[in-house]
């Protein structure tokens, strides 16, 4: 379409092609290169959960890019997986019928370098602090061997009923050494109430920003 029929265009057809435009310049190496191909050459992270998650049109922003918020998003639902599949215990029956849920209450991320439309990224998950009632974890996400970006997150076991801190089942328990970090502190003991941060990156493309949360 040329410039002068986009011009001529309804507004919201002209919105639409604006958003559209940025990704007809994405790299072409996305498209070309098969998806096992992309996959094979990701570095895996030592002592880690890991899930690979395919960048999809829904995760970017109109400059072709994931759009940062979105990754919070993907994490979330890496630490679902890594509970169901790697700590053997079910996420939903433990949500719904146990009634315990695992929110975070400090969260630091530092972003790398952007993830685009058609990447293929890995993401790990893995412990490095275990408390009597939190859980200290590092998510990093690579492509290629590239680091995209390193969440240092603090969840928390809660009762959904009294919205209150918990001590850490011994079920969730039995299994986190799997997932343990070369760096992971030894085991401490943690007090309710605690506070955290959740950040986010002015700039998608690197940098981090705090702000601060507190939890009763």
């Amino acid at each position: 379409m040329t410039a002068p029929s986009i011009a001529a265009a309804p507004s919201i057809w002209r919105s639409l092609l604006n958003f559209l435009l940025p990704f007809r310049e994405l790299p072409a190496r996305a498209a070309e290169r098969p998806v096992a191909a992309r996959r094979s050459s990701a570095q895996p992270v030592a002592g880690a959960f890991e899930r690979e998650v395919a960048i999809r049109f829904a995760h970017c922003d109109p400059a072709a890019i994931v759009f940062y918020p979105q990754y919070f998003v993907i994490m979330n639902g890496l630490m679902e997986d890594w509970f169901s599949e790697g700590l053997g215990v079910d996420f939903a029956d433990m949500v719904s019928r146990r009634r315990i849920g695992i929110p975070t209450v400090a969260i630091e991320c530092a972003f790398s370098k952007p993830s685009r439309l058609g990447d293929v990224v890995t993401f790990g998950v893995s412990v490095t602090r275990v408390g009597e009632r939190s859980i200290g974890i590092e998510v990093q996400a690579v492509v290629d061997g590239e680091l995209r970006l390193r969440a240092k997150q603090t969840i928390v076991m809660m009762s959904l009923d009294t919205m209150k801190s918990i001590p850490i089942p011994p079920d969730v328990r039995a299994n986190l050494s799997r997932f343990r970090s070369r760096a992971a502190s030894p085991e401490v003991g943690t007090q309710d109430g605690a506070s955290g941060g959740a950040a986010c990156a002015s700039e998608p493309a690197a940098g981090s920003a705090r702000r601060e949360h507190l939890t009763s």
